[in-house]
């Protein structure tokens, strides 16, 4: 068969770097449908599996607990922040074994726990048990938000229901845990300060409460924050000063792209300021900041 015999079947097609055969009389294969019964009854086995390998607290030694929360399947980029902050917890801010990761992902539905409201009570609460009176429990949450500050929580067919800050509140708040910080990296997400603070908690979020945050694309590592944040900016427990180096860093790669700025937000409740940094603070080295 000659070459416009071939070209008769087949068009090929380069994509950023890769060829792709495509026939335009077939059609795209279809992803086979979740089993939602499964996934369900397989909540409590994945919770206890997660939580099986946290180490209890050591008396007397103040440590760092992780809970990454990745709550929406619709681009990659959450799922990707999320493994990569809970890496830099467990490598360099020193919570090997103290780690828990909730996923809504095709990815990770077999192995990691849903990240939804039910699992993560569940997680922080049981996090909360195995921690001692010094300990900091470290929540990253990133999603999409809305205007109403409601959590994007999606996963496919399996009907999942958005999280408004107030509900998230409640299952922080009422997970017993001693010192917490809590990133919200989500649009709108300087709504979820009032409800979350307490003496013993910092709020950072992405954006304040009636802007958007940017960098939510398939295919990146990171959003824009949590690039800023925890890529090129968290090297210890100074999460304080981390914050402060991120934002002219988001600031600037915003107008690169002329997006109005989001203008992420911190708050420190007073008894945990006296705490941070130095009762949780490990040496380290800043990294390069980078788009």
């Amino acid at each position: 068969m000659g070459l416009a015999g071939r070209l008769g079947w087949y068009a090929a097609i380069v994509v950023a770097g890769f060829a792709v055969n495509a026939d335009p009389d077939e059609e795209p294969p279809k992803k086979k449908r979740l089993d939602v019964e499964s996934i369900y009854y397989a909540q409590a086995s994945l919770v206890e599996d997660a939580l099986e390998g946290v180490r209890p607290s050591r008396e007397g030694v103040p440590e760092i607990y992780f809970v990454g929360f990745a709550p929406d399947d619709a681009e990659d980029v959450f799922e990707s922040e999320v493994k990569h902050v809970e890496a830099l917890f467990r490598t360099t801010l020193g919570a090997e074994g103290r780690t828990v990761l909730l996923i809504n992902s095709r990815g990770t539905v077999d192995e990691l726990p849903l990240a939804n409201g039910p699992n993560l009570a569940e997680v922080l609460e049981r996090m909360g048990e195995k921690m001692g009176p010094e300990d900091l429990l470290f929540l990253h949450i990133t999603t999409h938000g809305s205007r109403k500050h409601r959590l994007s929580v999606s996963f496919e067919n399996l009907g999942l229901k958005d999280l408004a800050a107030k509900n998230v509140a409640e299952i922080v708040n009422g997970a017993g845990l001693p010192w917490r910080v809590v990133v919200v990296s989500a649009c709108f997400s300087g709504g979820f300060i009032r409800p979350l603070k307490s003496p013993r908690t910092m709020v950072i979020t992405a954006a304040n409460s009636r802007r958007t945050s940017f960098g939510c694309e398939n295919g990146r590592e990171y959003t824009y924050f949590g690039a800023a944040f925890y890529r090129d900016s968290l090297i210890d427990a100074d999460f304080r000063a981390a914050f402060d180096q991120a934002v002219p860093l988001v600031r600037a790669w915003e107008k690169e792209q002329g997006h109005k700025h989001s203008k992420p937000q911190i708050w420190v409740g007073r008894e945990i300021a006296r705490k941070l940094p130095h009762t949780w603070k490990l040496p380290g080295s800043a990294p390069k900041a980078r788009l």
